[in-house]
């Protein structure tokens, strides 16, 4: 059996403060809706790189991926889509700014979260569950493969 044709969106998902990196899209469909900083993944990049490159790309900052909040899957005319927001830490002295595509980046809080108009209500949902949820760790094996190899899990121990 081959593989399938795969719509993938990334999300990076940056708290600081009790609050919640957000941008507000200036053009396309979602002119005036706020969202995480976000889009699709190149051929040939990690879904990982994508994020952190849609964060310098929409908010001109740099940061870390530090492990997943969310993954959404759904279906759609032309087949499966996926979005993985990854729990991103920006690297010291990083202050984000509305760049490419965005009217606003800036950190907001979930009392306000009720007051904009959302991209969706998933993406309301990724970012008010960002800060109250531990998100799944990564743990790199890169090195070890020799060739790009992630892996996220949740290290919480049930007993």
């Amino acid at each position: 059996m081959g593989s399938v044709r795969c719509d993938l969106g990334v999300a990076a998902v940056v708290t600081k403060d009790n609050k919640v990196l957000l941008v507000k899209e200036s053009a396309g469909r979602y002119s005036g809706h706020w969202g995480l900083p976000k889009g699709y993944v190149d051929e040939g990049e990690l879904p990982r790189d994508a994020a952190l490159r849609e964060l310098r790309e929409e908010c001109a900052v740099d940061g870390k991926v530090t492990g997943i909040y969310a993954i959404r899957e759904n279906l759609t005319d032309i087949g499966p889509a996926v979005f993985i927001a990854y729990s991103v830490s920006l690297l010291p002295n990083e202050t984000p700014i509305a760049a490419s595509e965005i009217d606003e980046a800036k950190f907001i809080s979930v009392e306000d979260f009720d007051s904009l108009k959302w991209v969706s209500e998933a993406m309301k949902s990724i970012a008010e569950n960002a800060l109250l949820q531990t998100p799944f760790s990564t743990t790199d094996y890169s090195k070890q493969r020799g060739y790009p190899y992630l892996l996220h899990q949740n290290n919480e121990v049930r007993v």
